[in-house]
């Protein structure tokens, strides 16, 4: 490397000595990098052993800021749903036919041990029936000679500590003149009422067509006296 320093020395002073001293000047300043020539620098470049772990940096710089990009963007589009999705509602058809009821039942409410601490208010406020309803927030339709009868419920818990309970326990439904008591495959249950306040909820049987004008529910307890409603749907 001393030899190639000493040559281009020599051959910078004879150039300067048949020319201009500052084109010279100008020559030597452009085409060197802190006293390499660029092709010096291009032999160093290559040959330095940092270059494969500078590589190495590069890659998983770039890697990196377009990992945590992505993941901001996802977050951005979770947390700030679009307003088409804010405002899109399932719509279903109305009630085929429907009766509003009112009727109320108070239920023992036990601890673990069995004491009654306190009692449920459980109020059917309407029957109705429905060709479509909403499941999880999905529109189920009935198939054709099928329906689905709904009842509309009020929960009231009066107890200074919320509660959970299986709405459908306290219902049953037979259909037409057959003995058979049928219990609420559509439901919340189990629903938590919170203490000292009232809970909305349904019901929902699916049954045929052909019954459907002939329906009696049974409600009470389980081990408990039952009262039967007789449901005139229209």
């Amino acid at each position: 490397m001393s030899q190639l320093s000493s040559n281009s020395t020599f051959a910078m002073s004879d150039f300067s000595q048949t020319g201009s001293f500052s084109s010279g000047s100008r020559l030597g300043s452009s085409s060197s990098v802190g006293g390499m020539s660029p092709k010096g620098f291009k032999r160093y470049f290559k040959k330095s052993p940092f270059i494969p772990f500078i590589i190495i940096m590069i890659v998983v710089f770039g890697i990196a800021i377009f990992a945590i990009s992505n993941v901001i963007s996802r977050s951005t589009n979770n947390a700030i749903p679009s307003l088409a999705s804010t405002n899109k509602q399932v719509n279903v058809s109305k009630p085929v036919a429907q009766e509003t009821l009112n009727r109320s039942f108070d239920f023992p409410l036990k601890d673990a041990s069995g004491k009654v601490v306190s009692k449920l208010h459980y109020v059917i406020q309407s029957a109705e029936l429905d060709n479509q309803i909403i499941i999880k927030g999905q529109q189920a339709t009935a198939v054709q000679g099928r329906t689905f009868l709904v009842l509309n419920l009020q929960i009231t818990n009066s107890y200074d500590k919320s509660v959970q309970l299986n709405t459908r326990d306290y219902v049953r439904l037979i259909a037409s003149s057959s003995t058979e008591k049928l219990a609420a495959d559509i439901h919340n249950d189990p629903v938590e009422v919170q203490a000292i306040s009232t809970k909305y909820t349904r019901l929902g049987f699916p049954i045929s067509t052909a019954d459907a004008s002939n329906l009696t529910l049974q409600v009470g307890e389980i081990q408990g006296a039952k009262q039967s409603i007789k449901l005139d749907l229209k």
